[in-house]
């Protein structure tokens, strides 16, 4: 049998580009003509610094805001290091993973597999206290009210079946898709279309040159997706009129005819699209305005359409075919344009307009009360995009948080996000704060709102925020994730003399598991990075006395007194100025002492012999990328970072004395060293991870101590970049790239695909609970924890493989691999297998078509070429696939 086989992305992966946010004029001057990321970076961070401490110490409000936009920078600087290219420029991350899966095979003609003993399984969080994850888009069932959808910013889409008490992922396989928008068939529930790409944004960054405001991450938009039975299959709808398969934009609004679900609208940053056929095409709809924030159907009379811009209000009578601007006092000044309507007044139309004026107001709440075409002067107080609940908040994040809704059986109820909620119970003429930005403070719930959504069957007000999903009842807000693991993870470590689990994540903070459940809470708030404990494999005694951890620019530890009971030991500014100003520094440990920690920044390496309590300069090389102790020579460590005055690069101390030690061709010097990894039993034997788009510059190794290099990237392919090393004891290696994770045996030349049933996410840890342990562990970046058996170099004899099957699964056996599998058709389903003797397909296969399936017979820990789409003849039992699939091709 031979069969076409192709492949179908869901992409929308991470990006960093919004073109609709102006830079400061002083650092925009600064950036002119910069395109490296290492001179985009420090021209920031110096002007960002400088501007620290040009304020008043007493200045709390004024350092505040800089040091958030230090962190939000900083977000983005992290990130985008991953992804430099040979000439040091930071490509937009949606390329770079699109890419990646979609030449996989090309950019490893002999890629070669390894059969896992068990897939990858979730391992949480499955719930938390105060946040799991940003979602940033919500939709319901039209005939079942229990039924609810959740579009997440980097894990796509989820659903609830119970009112949203508990959540299943419905694109498990799809790559680190961004939901923009989520639209449901109004009378066949089956059929739901996802506009991918998350565009809530509260700036943006920097891309191969074009600069803007610092922001969060964003995701770059591939189009639409839709399903016709309930998320089990999805198919990708052609690219929108004009877009090309290199286009980046990002999505930010999708809907459905109420009575025509053909039609649909797709707002974006670069224009509306209109479809009439379902998606099997889509036309651009001139409006006259770039970037679409908003899209509303008249109540009643879907005819008539509003749009919202940046500061633009239009309006069609006719389908879209055309529409007008309605010209609004006072509307300028606005950053982002909200649109609320309701069923209860069909002629009611309510405008949030964004952008934080003087004296603590705002662009104003703007209402019509003849279907947009007059509006009222604007309500302009009291600031519906700040926090006046307890410790005041006024940072203007009004083009990410902003969304409003108004209650379908009462016009005068309407409900405004910004950071919080607010609430007007007399159509927009006074508000009142409903939800608190702090924690401590009631009603509480997380921070940053999304989208504002209520449920037209129950009348149920929903709230997608960068903590999940809230649901109003009364006057408090429940939370509603259990299941949403779509928890971004920088770091994380396996306490494993207690069992417990400790995970540095972007704004859910520091979360702790007690013990082997799936449950989190929030031990501290902020972005948590780095994570580090004193357990047996790092301490003489293998008690749990301190865990030790970087949150924002701060370094704290567990007192030891009860839950929350932290103590900040961040080393002073009179060991290190910049220290307090810099953020997520590493972690390194002693491995006999437990009271002697590390932390390194770009300014150098610091340490301290009384966990924290002082600390001390070991000199400015910098250590702001990874540190990694020995434990054969108890005084050495290995470092690698960039600085200015040093560059970039990997060193290695050896008390007194620092030693550079340059990896060499084909490493370069823009490419960050993302991870260094020992041998346990030879402090000698070391290994680096490299970042960034440089072909045959993943992975490198040591056998003295950095002396010399040995190249061993082999087939890791040019568009992943690695994140994580880890080795075992056999002296295998684990690496953990964009798309997921690789094994190469100590005897080998080649890397091993070590991704079953893993989702393609970022991959940024991989540890084992202890070196003894038959698990290893992995996080990603919004997807949460994940666990499997350890790669076993053991192989089976003989496999039967059966039942449904979808994602990225590949089998190995010995002798013979029989297969009655039915595999599904989803987005980033590729199926392999490779016996050592046959392959034998019977009847009952069915490989549906959008699906890959390959079949070897190298035998186990064997080479395959996996750039021919068929398979061999000569190597597969002439058994055919079961005629009855209508997808069946010989």
């Amino acid at each position: 049998m031979r069969r076409l086989i192709s492949i179908i992305l869901f992409c929308s992966i991470c990006f960093s580009t919004y073109g609709q946010i102006s830079l400061d004029a002083e650092l925009g001057a600064k950036l002119e003509g910069k395109t490296k990321f290492q001179d985009i970076k420090s021209t920031v961070w110096t002007h960002l610094t400088d501007k620290l401490q040009t304020l008043d110490s007493k200045d709390s409000s004024g350092r505040k805001t800089v040091l958030r936009q230090m962190k939000m920078w900083n977000r983005e600087f992290w990130l985008n290091e991953y992804y430099t290219n040979e000439k040091g420029v930071s490509e937009p991350q949606s390329k770079v993973i699109m890419n990646a899966l979609a030449k996989r095979e090309r950019e490893m003609p002999k890629e070669v597999h390894r059969g896992q003993t068990e897939g990858w399984v979730s391992n949480g969080p499955y719930d938390c206290d105060n946040g799991i994850g940003r979602i940033s888009r919500l939709a319901f069932d039209p005939i079942n009210q229990n039924v609810i959808y959740a579009g997440s910013r980097f894990g796509g889409l989820y659903k609830s079946e119970n009112g949203g008490n508990n959540w299943t992922s419905i694109s498990e396989y799809v790559a680190s898709l961004g939901v923009g928008g989520i639209a449901v068939h109004p009378t066949n529930p089956n059929i739901i279309y996802v506009l991918s790409g998350d565009g809530d944004n509260t700036g943006g960054s920097f891309n191969g040159g074009y600069f803007i405001n610092p922001g969060e991450l964003l995701s770059a938009s591939n189009g639409v997706y839709k399903t016709t039975d309930g998320g089990m299959t999805w198919i990708k709808l052609p690219n929108f009129e004009g877009i090309g398969k290199d286009s980046v934009y990002l999505g930010h609004k999708l809907i459905i005819h109420p009575t025509n679900p053909d039609i649909l609208f797709a707002a974006t940053q670069i224009g509306l699209f209109r479809t009439d056929n379902g998606g099997l095409s889509w036309d651009s709809i001139s409006v006259g305005i770039e970037a679409v924030w908003d899209i509303k159907f008249k109540p009643g009379q879907p005819s008539t359409i509003y749009i919202g811009g940046i500061n633009i209000f239009k309006k069609s009578i006719n389908s879209g075919i055309n529409f007008s601007t309605v010209n609004i006092a006072g509307i300028s000044t606005s950053t982002r344009i909200s649109i609320g309507i309701t069923p209860a007044n069909s002629s009611k139309v309510v405008l949030l307009c964004g952008g934080v004026l003087s004296n603590n107001t705002f662009t104003g709440i703007f209402s019509s009360d003849d279907s947009g075409d007059t509006f009222n002067p604007p309500i302009q107080t009291p600031n519906l995009f700040s926090n006046q609940i307890g410790d005041p908040v006024y940072t203007d994040q009004s083009t990410s948080d902003n969304t409003i809704v108004i209650d379908p059986n009462n016009e005068n109820v309407i409900y405004a996000g910004g950071l919080c909620v607010w609430k007007s119970i007399n159509g927009g003429a006074n508000w009142t704060q409903v939800s608190s930005y702090w924690s401590g403070d009631d009603p509480y719930m997380h921070p940053d709102i999304r989208e504002l959504a209520i449920n037209p069957l129950n009348n149920k007000l929903y709230s997608a925020n960068d903590g999940g999903v809230h649901e109003l009842f009364e006057i408090e807000w429940l939370t509603k994730f259990q299941g949403l693991s779509t928890t971004q993870f920088y770091h994380f470590e396996e306490e494993n003399d207690e069992d417990d689990t400790w995970g540095g994540t972007q704004d859910n903070g520091i979360l702790e598991r007690n013990g082997l459940g799936q449950n989190f809470e929030e031990y501290a708030g902020g972005d948590g990075f780095d994570v580090m404990t004193d357990h047996q494999s790092r301490s003489s005694d293998g008690n749990s006395e301190n865990v030790f951890f970087t949150v924002n620019e701060k370094i704290k530890k567990d007192c030891g007194i009860g839950f929350g009971d932290i103590c900040d030991i961040s080393v002073p500014e009179n060991v290190c100025n910049n220290c307090p100003k810099d953020f997520f520094g590493n972690l390194a440990m002693h491995p006999v002492n437990n009271e002697k920690i590390y932390v390194g920044y770009s300014t150098g390496l610091y340490a301290s012999i009384n966990s924290g309590d002082d600390w001390y300069s070991l000199g400015s090389t910098p250590c702001n990328w990874s540190i990694c102790a020995g434990k054969t020579h108890p005084e050495r460590l290995y470092t690698s970072g960039n600085n200015a005055s040093s560059g970039s690069g990997i060193w290695r101390w050896d008390h007194p004395n620092w030693t550079p030690i340059p990896v060499g061709a084909p490493y370069q010097m823009s490419q960050k060293i993302s991870d260094i990894e020992i041998d346990r039993l030879d402090d000698d034997h070391v290994y680096v991870s490299c970042a960034g788009t440089i072909e045959n510059s993943k992975v490198f190794e040591s056998l003295d101590a950095g002396v010399s290099w040995t190249n061993i990237s082999f087939n890791i392919p040019k568009n992943e970049p690695v994140f994580c090393l880890l080795r075992d004891p056999s002296g295998g290696l684990y690496a953990g790239t964009t798309i997921g994770i690789y094994y190469k045996r100590a005897d080998q030349n080649h890397w091993e695909p070590f991704y079953n049933d893993l989702p393609p996410v970022p991959v940024t840890q991989i540890v084992f609970e202890e070196e003894e342990s038959i698990f290893v562990h992995c996080s990603t970046f919004g997807r949460g924890l994940w666990r499997t058996l350890k790669y076993n170099i053991d192989c089976v004899e003989n496999r039967n493989m059966t039942g449904p099957v979808t994602g990225r699964n590949y089998w190995e056996a010995s002798n013979i691999i029989t297969s009655t599998q039915n595999i599904d058709d989803s987005p980033g389903t590729h199926i392999s297998y490779n016996a050592g003797n046959k392959v034998i397909l019977s009847p009952g296969l069915h490989a549906k078509l959008g699906s890959t399936l390959k079949v070897f017979a190298t035998g186990c820990g064997g080479q395959v070429d996996l750039s021919k789409p068929t398979i061999p003849k000569t190597k597969t039992k002439k058994q055919k696939a079961s005629p009855s699939s209508d997808n069946y091709k010989k």
